[in-house]
């Protein structure tokens, strides 16, 4: 009987193994928040330019030729522009951080923001045209959302910034056995490539700097340590009904003696 008795009590050790506590489930953990409104300010990285990043550099009120040669996107507008198209028809930052233009040249914009990237643009293109309107845009602005997601993959972002709660919903959002306490992030620099954990139980990382991503981060979902237990849960809980029985036999035959 005592042997019966330990091992239902190691099987319930166990299930509760399998169990994972809430802040390892639910986002952004606060107590502080049950009653009051709370402000966390940001800490945006804005992005610079690098050496192989592809622009969309359009550029307004020129007359039609040199309007074709710039916006090459709108020779054909019955065709829709998808990932590759704004690719072939962009303008890349070469290996020295030039982009060439016709009939401008080369201009330096590695090191620039998207702004201040149009602003540069838009001097030189003064110089040889008049009344003319810069658009630049970032089109190789693209995150990768991996591991233990509904939707894993890259997703290319069109606007200025995308949060990391904002790529993990790209993503269809982390699955059932997602570790959101220990999301990894990569990012790419001229150094090579800087990997930190950013734990998503806590309101913390709405503050952080590496709250907003950045071109070519990817993010890294793991799955929690519970998940074997948890894909054994039915049979443990099988198993458990089985001994749970025998010793309720074992009992009534020992009282019938």
């Amino acid at each position: 009987m005592k042997l019966t008795q330990s091992v239902i009590a190691l099987l319930m050790l166990s299930l509760l193994a399998s169990c994972v506590g809430k802040r390892s489930i639910n986002y952004l953990h606060d107590n502080s928040l049950s009653n009051t409104s709370k402000l966390f300010p940001n800490r945006k990285f804005e992005y610079r330019i690098q050496v192989n990043d592809v622009l969309s550099i359009r550029v307004l009120g020129l007359d039609e030729v040199n309007a074709r040669l710039f916006n090459v996107e709108a020779i054909n507008t019955s065709l829709s522009l998808n990932e590759a198209a704004l690719y072939v028809n962009g303008f890349s930052v070469d290996k020295t951080g030039n982009v060439q233009l016709p009939s401008v040249g080369k201009v330096k914009l590695a090191g620039l923001t998207v702004n201040e990237a149009q602003d540069a643009l838009q001097r030189k293109i003064n110089e040889y045209f008049a009344n003319a309107t810069v658009i630049l845009k970032l089109v190789s602005f693209r995150v990768s959302v991996l591991g233990e997601v509904r939707q894993p993959g890259t997703y290319f972002v069109y606007n200025n910034q995308i949060t990391l709660l904002e790529a993990l919903s790209q993503a269809g959002g982390p699955a059932e056995m997602a570790d959101k306490r220990h999301v990894t992030l990569m990012r790419q620099s001229d150094q090579g490539t800087q990997a930190l954990y950013i734990d998503l139980g806590s309101t913390d990382v709405l503050s952080s700097e590496y709250y907003y991503l950045l071109p070519n981060d990817v993010v890294y979902v793991p799955s929690l340590r519970a998940r074997p237990q948890r894909m054994n849960l039915e049979l443990l809980s099988i198993l458990f009904a089985a001994i749970s029985s025998a010793a309720l036999i074992v009992t009534v035959v020992q009282n019938q003696k």
